[in-house]
């Protein structure tokens, strides 16, 4: 449809019609005659924010008039004509506010009153209103440089006293694109910590002052963020071999500073888990095992004053002293009322034997008692009563006092007398 613009003649001509505070261009409107004896619109003047402005006229009086019509251009399109964007139709309003504009653009109006018949004044002269620019971007923006998994923003508070907060955006690594990450309320406020981002890695930032009515300036300069690395694990972890119930660990520390202690791991077989085993202040520990023959694996962490926990080292395997060979029981004899017990050592280390006797006289009724520091191969235990049985086992005791599993055991039983 061709529109017309509004023409100083009796005749009807195309006009258009947007309602206050709608986004876009006029519509086309139903056309309107002039007629001149209608008294002009006096504006008294015009407020602009960044995507609206205000105007306020002198109340009119005569009679005739039963409202107020306003016209305005679209800067930009191809057409630079005015058209109605407004009816203000009751006499007592002397006030009307244009929105959704474009910040930082010069608009242009005319203002007619209208009677009850739809007749409208001669518009007054045009009238040329700019709205304002946005706030400027963020001026001076800055970040603290590696710290643990954060990242700590600074800038400026802000001059324009529009601006009543900022939107923090940011751009992960790998990512294409920044993102929203957080709402800053207050001109004032001038920092903010991003919390959870990972070890050694390259973060963007940008901030974007906001004004009270919602509108946003262009985005700062971008600030970079390295997040501090993991430190550097400790080197040459070495575990000892045969001790007696204990494995010692030692190793090199982490070359990187503010080490604050290191967490020793062990496992059972060297690709198994390895579950946190203990904390500690120096670059040595000793683990307290009580089994003999024990073997565990072991790796180690450095952890920093951040509490970032660097990898683990290089396993190391240690082991306890494993207990003596089990001596082998070869027989019992009865000779002279008394039983003669004799076995045979297999481990070069064993030094003296204990003999485990357990006596019965029921099924349901035993005792046991145990002879120790025995340095022979065997035995005549002439504490015996006739009638009951008798069931003996041997164990080695090696120079350390380690002490062998208990053999298999023999019994024999004394007939009564």
């Amino acid at each position: 449809m061709r529109r017309s613009p509004l023409i100083a003649s009796a005749l009807f001509s195309t006009l258009t019609l947007l309602i206050s505070g709608c986004v876009g261009g006029p519509a086309p409107a139903e056309p309107v005659a002039i007629d001149k004896t209608l008294p002009q619109v006096s504006i008294n003047g015009y407020l602009s924010d960044t995507a609206a402005i205000a105007f306020e006229w002198k109340p009119v009086t005569d009679p005739r008039v039963k409202g107020v019509r306003i016209y305005r251009d679209t800067p930009g399109g191809e057409d630079s004509k005015l058209y109605r964007i407004a009816a203000v139709d009751d006499t007592l309003h002397t006030h009307y506010v244009d929105t959704g504009l474009r910040p930082a653009t010069t608009y242009r109006y005319r203002f007619t009153t209208v009677d009850a018949k739809g007749r409208e004044s001669m518009p007054d002269n045009t009238l040329s209103a700019k709205t304002l620019s946005l706030p400027e971007p963020v001026s001076y923006f800055t970040a603290t440089k590696e710290l643990a998994r954060s990242s700590k923003l600074l800038w400026r508070p802000h001059p324009d006293l529009r601006v009543d907060g900022y939107e923090i955006e940011r751009l992960d690594p790998e990512a294409k694109s920044f993102h929203w990450i957080a709402r800053i309320d207050g001109r004032l406020n001038a920092e903010y910590i991003d919390h959870d981002l990972d070890d050694n890695s390259v973060y963007r930032y940008r901030i974007i002052a906001r004004t009270f009515s919602g509108e946003m300036s262009a985005p700062s300069a971008v600030v970079t963020v390295a997040t501090k690395p993991l430190p550097l694990p400790p080197t040459q972890l070495s575990a000892s071999r045969g001790a007696i119930h204990a494995i010692a660990l030692r190793w090199q520390p982490s070359p990187d500073e503010g080490i604050v202690y290191y967490k020793v791991y062990r496992a059972e077989r060297e690709d198994g888990y390895y579950s946190y085993h203990a904390k500690v202040d120096r670059t040595a520990f000793t683990d307290k095992v009580e089994e003999n023959g024990a073997d565990y694996f072991y790796k180690v962490a450095a952890v920093d004053k951040d509490e970032l926990e660097s990898l683990p080292s290089e396993p190391a395997e240690g082991t306890t002293m494993a207990a003596p060979a089990v001596p082998e029981l070869t027989g019992l004899a009865l000779r002279n009322k008394a039983v003669v017990v004799r076995w045979t050592a297999k481990d070069a280390r064993t030094v003296g034997f204990e003999l485990l006797k357990t006596t019965r006289s029921g099924w349901f009724d035993s005792k046991e008692s145990v002879i120790r520091d025995i340095k022979t191969h065997s035995f005549t235990d002439v504490n015996i009563t006739p009638g009951l049985e008798y069931s003996y086992k041997v164990i080695a005791v090696d120079a350390n006092g380690l002490k062998s599993e208990p053999s298999p055991s023999k019994s024999i039983v004394l007939e009564g007398q």
